[in-house]
């Protein structure tokens, strides 16, 4: 695993929707016996995941087009 010293800090803006959704999610780790997750953490998660699928993105204009790909990516994931 990489130190945080390495890790680099970058901007990104979401709709107040989905940073609730990503401050939920660690709450509910917490509440639910684990640890609660920093929004940082949930991301970096779903990054790598990302990585690991095979997502064809050749030809995607639109973040909507780019989460239908992922979504087929998951579901050709075994």
């Amino acid at each position: 695993m990489e130190k945080k010293q390495d890790y680099f800090r970058i901007p990104i803006t979401m709709p107040s929707e989905m940073v609730s959704f990503l401050e939920n999610l660690g709450v509910e780790c917490k509440r639910s016996g684990g640890h609660k997750l920093a929004n940082t953490e949930i991301v970096r998660s779903l990054v790598r995941l990302m990585v690991g699928l095979d997502v064809d993105i050749s030809g995607i204009k639109t973040e909507e087009e780019l989460e239908a790909r992922i979504k087929e990516a998951a579901k050709r994931y075994k």
